[in-house]
């Protein structure tokens, strides 16, 4: 070794000093270079750095005012205050620390580490030992903001733990009599507590943040605690198990258990949701298993041509999913499905298309009886694509099923089976400054009905053929005048459409032809049914005109029905040959759109129905309006008066951190607000609260309105803790429910 001392005065430059360390478990050389101002040895053999003295151990690094590597004991040993990086590129601090020559185990007094993230931990001592780290009297936060209390600044919140242990392997951290401040005011403490570690970039398996539950009702107290845990089987393969067990209250214990899997596959996936319900340490009770649901999702991609999927929701008992998940979108309807897609593309040309459905039903709500569900095995639809013959575009569709349930209903069928081909054809013609189309569709169907209610009370079973034209012709003529200040283009449009006059036969159950509204999108269609079961058996006139330009659309429709019974309109409460007037309005400029559409009845004068949309994004938020005005008509959908105004304000962000959101539907004939809500959110770097009130009201004076109060904390890389306070007596205003979420990083600012 040289040893080398330059006179400050003169100049400073650092001295390398490469030193090879020899691994006592490794036949290969571990290199240390050490970099100083001033480099000797002292009595002991010691080797010392002063003034700016660096360690480096490949992308490992510490810098101090003095370093002493020990030869005898192979330690590095920082007598004064220190800066250590890792290989992750975490911060270190410390006043005084020591390690071994490869950083596999080590000590550091007084240490602050920040991590990658962002996040801290403070603590009164490090020690490492291998892939183990511990903090003595440690403090985690990842809020890099201060709160100023009296004379104390803090964070927004932290982790208080008599010992933090940090997995490197992992990647989990384990706190020991855990306590957790939010403005310097403890909130909760755990004698054990378990969290993903912030530095998880990849799945681990391991626990995750844990649950306590307390829910006061009148006198009683019951709880309720989960314990989840992650399973990272493989790169594709993934399972969370949560059991939840209720005790306390007065009532007997019981648990609920998930399982939640997902999988990755070739050209596809597959995720299940397993939830069940016991009472293991029930009295007197030898069922252990009461309730279950069970969600299952298949997707793959057979080959090119054909891909299958299998959506299924299974549920022990009816409204098992409500009470479980209320939030899930299944929670609100009216049946759950079983369903196996199996979709071709592209089978004998490149825009055919088929698809072969199997699908089967079971209710979800109380008023539906399973026994009128339908089961669908199978229903094939094949449609050929588009083909030109002497300048015609046509195609064909195929339409097969099967329908039974296990009793009829008073609409519906017990069986019934469907053939069916519907030839499609257009053709356009450029003439006279007019594009001008011919379009028609030829159906031909073949109907096996067993047990369908006619009437006269009687009950029909046979076999139905019908073949049903419809054909149509519609000119459309755009033109712009001179002097065209506005830049409109004006589009005069009128279409004749005939099909028999036979109306549809009551004794065909309507299975795939759910009603139509009446409105100017479906006005030109030959078939204003959605199915074919039912078939327009309209012949009518419809006239349109509509004037657009870069900003502003403006539309007006009418037809005039030379058909009496015509289904389709007396369905949709059009009462005389002239139909009802539709209108539209829509312009859109910058950050500002709004929509108008009216229906008229010239007839009785008067507005069957209107409403207009507005939406606005200014320097405040984003404001949105919609009012509907509907008066009572035959048709289904349109069943009683309403006058109703729905609005929605969503702030822009105050201060950097906050939003203020309002909602609510007013109802103008009642002068009632039937539902309104007001939310506050401020999520900052680390921490985040909203607050939602909903309130609900009813026009009838036994019912009080319906409160629903939701408080949630959300702490980054912890999770969320949400309460919903649902008050409608002041017995319930005391059940309290706190629920443990996951949340997105990406919320925090």
């Amino acid at each position: 070794m040289i040893k080398n001392k330059f006179k400050k005065n003169i100049f400073s430059f650092l001295i390398l000093i490469f030193i090879s360390i020899y691994s006592v478990n490794s036949q290969n050389a571990n290199e240390v270079l050490i970099y100083a101002d001033e480099i000797f040895y002292d009595k002991d053999n010691n080797l010392i750095g002063k003034g700016k003295a660096k360690i480096l151990f490949e992308n490992q690094i510490i810098n101090s005012d003095l370093i002493i590597y020990n030869r005898n004991s192979k330690k590095i040993i920082i007598p004064k205050n220190f800066k250590y990086k890792d290989e992750q590129n975490n911060l270190f601090y410390g006043t005084e620390g020591s390690f071994d020559t490869n950083f596999t185990n080590g000590f550091i007094k007084d240490v602050r580490i920040l991590l990658n993230d962002g996040s801290r931990i403070v603590g009164n001592k490090f020690q490492r030992e291998q892939n183990i780290d511990i903090i003595s009297k440690g403090v985690y936060s990842p809020c890099s903001s201060r709160i100023k209390i009296g004379n104390f600044i803090c964070p927004t919140w932290q982790l208080e733990g008599e010992k933090i242990l940090h997995d490197n392997n992992s990647l989990l951290l384990y706190q020991k009599h855990s306590k957790m401040r939010v403005f310097n005011i403890p909130v909760f403490y755990l004698p054990y507590l378990v969290a993903p570690s912030p530095l998880r970039k990849q799945r681990k398996s391991g626990f995750l943040n844990p649950s306590i539950n307390f829910n006061f009702f009148d006198t009683k107290v019951s709880q309720s605690t989960s314990l989840p845990y992650y399973f990272n089987i493989a790169e594709d393969k993934e399972l969370t198990f949560t059991p939840t067990i209720n005790y306390g209250g007065g009532v007997d214990s019981s648990q609920r258990f998930l399982f939640e899997y997902n999988q990755l596959i070739s050209g596809g996936s597959i995720s299940t949701d397993l939830t069940v319900d016991s009472k293991f340490e029930a009295q007197n009770y030898n069922k252990w298993f009461t309730d279950a649901s069970l969600i299952t999702s298949f997707n793959k991609n057979i080959n090119t041509k054909f891909s299958i999927n299998f959506d299924s929701a299974l549920e022990t008992s009816k409204n098992y999913i409500q009470s479980t998940n209320p939030n899930d979108e299944l929670s609100y309807t009216s049946s759950l499905a079983t369903k196996i897609n199996l979709n071709g593309y592209n089978l004998r040309k490149i825009d055919d298309k088929l698809l072969v459905n199997f699908s089967a039903y079971q209710t979800n709500q109380n008023d539906d009886d399973n026994s009128s569900l339908p089961t669908v095995l199978p229903y094939i639809n094949y449609n050929s694509g588009f083909y030109e013959y002497k300048n015609f575009s046509y195609q064909n569709q195929f339409n097969f099923y099967n329908i039974f349930r296990d009793k009829k209903t008073s609409d519906n069928a017990k069986e019934q089976q469907k053939l069916s081909h519907n030839l499609s054809f257009s053709k356009n013609y450029l003439r006279f400054k007019s594009n001008i189309i011919f379009e028609g569709q030829l159906y031909n169907q073949f109907y096996n009905t067993i047990k369908k209610d006619v009437e006269s009370n009687r009950v029909y079973s046979g076999n139905i053929y019908r073949a049903f034209p419809i054909i149509g012709t519609r000119i459309d003529t755009p033109f712009k005048l001179k002097n065209n200040k506005f830049n409109f283009t004006y589009k005069p449009s009128i279409a004749f459409i005939l099909s028999p006059g036979k109306s549809n036969s009551e004794k065909i159950s309507n299975e795939d032809s759910a009603l139509n509204t009446y409105s100017a999108n479906n006005e030109i269609s030959l078939n204003r049914y959605t199915g074919s079961d039912r078939l327009d058996n309209s012949k009518r006139l419809v006239s349109s005109f509509n004037v657009h330009n870069e900003n502003l659309k403006m539309n007006l429709s009418q037809s005039y029905e030379f058909t009496d019974n015509s289904n389709f309109h007396n369905d949709t409460g059009n009462e005389d040959n002239l139909a009802d007037l539709l209108g539209n309005l829509k312009y859109s400029k910058y950050l500002s759109n709004f929509e108008y559409n009216f229906r008229y009845n010239h007839s009785k004068r008067y507005l069957n129905q209107q409403n207009f949309n507005y939406k606005n994004i200014n320097n405040f938020g984003t404001i949105e309006l919609s009012y509907l005005d509907q008066k009572s008509t035959a048709d289904t959908a349109v069943n009683e008066d309403l006058e109703t105004l729905n609005y929605k304000f969503i702030s822009k962000k105050i201060n950097k951190y906050s939003k203020i959101s309002l909602d609510g539907l007013y109802d103008l004939k009642k002068s009632i607000n039937t539902e309104y809500g007001l939310s506050y959110n401020y999520f900052d770097e680390c921490f985040g609260i909203s607050l939602d009130f909903n309130r609900k009201s009813y026009t009838e004076d036994n019912l009080k309105p319906q409160d629903i109060l939701t408080i949630m904390f959300s702490f980054k890389n912890i999770g969320s803790y949400k309460s919903s306070n649902l008050a409608v007596s002041e017995n319930d205003k005391q059940d309290i429910r706190w629920e443990s979420i996951s949340i997105e990083n990406d919320l925090f600012n």
